[in-house]
């Protein structure tokens, strides 16, 4: 008799503790410029702060946005992150794009560190594993990028394990990455 009240309150956390990704409420959305440029689109509701990564099918991960003052970049709703648009190399293959959504602008290079040490070994991110302050959620999407003609997009820098991101934390238009292995999909 005892049992009933974990049976309630059980059934009654579960529909606010789990997503699927079919739900249809996404907390942002990848909207495709070009054939390998995409721009993220954090939807109304969002906590304020956000950063943005790939996850490529071939484990080259990056970081796309990338602030001057390392921290999260503040994320309005209904507006392309930080105003631009990301290039995704083809050569790369398909991509989960992770949204971090926080409500403080926290720290990226150890976020990016920790996503890389993750995701460079096949395993999806999730939010809990994440050592985070403040609130956090996350969202994950894919796309698909396909050869075309080049744009004017900006592509993130590659994470690498030891300083969480390469270069000095400005967008780059090179191609290079880090190649973390290639027998995992994302």
């Amino acid at each position: 008799m005892k049992g009933w009240w974990f049976a309630v309150v059980l059934a009654a956390a579960l529909p606010s503790c789990s997503r699927s990704g079919g739900s249809g409420s996404h907390r942002a959305e990848v909207k495709p410029v070009g054939p390998e440029s995409v721009q993220i689109v954090p939807a109304s509701g969002q906590l304020p702060y956000c950063l943005a990564f790939t996850v490529s099918e071939h484990r080259v991960i990056r970081q796309l946005t990338m602030a001057a003052d390392r921290q999260a970049v503040p994320c309005s709703a209904n507006e392309p992150i930080a105003g631009l648009t990301y290039r995704i190399p083809a050569e790369e293959g398909k991509v989960r794009v992770i949204v971090l959504f926080s409500d403080q602008p926290v720290k990226a290079d150890p976020i990016a560190a920790q996503i890389f040490e993750i995701a460079s070994v096949g395993r999806q991110v999730t939010a809990f594993d994440l050592r985070v302050p403040g609130k956090v959620v996350l969202e994950t999407l894919h796309f698909t990028p396909s050869s075309g003609v080049p744009s004017d997009a900006v592509e993130g820098d590659a994470v690498v394990s030891d300083a969480g991101a390469a270069g000095d934390g400005a967008p780059v238009n090179d191609t290079g990455g880090m190649d973390a292995g290639t027998d995992a999909a994302p």
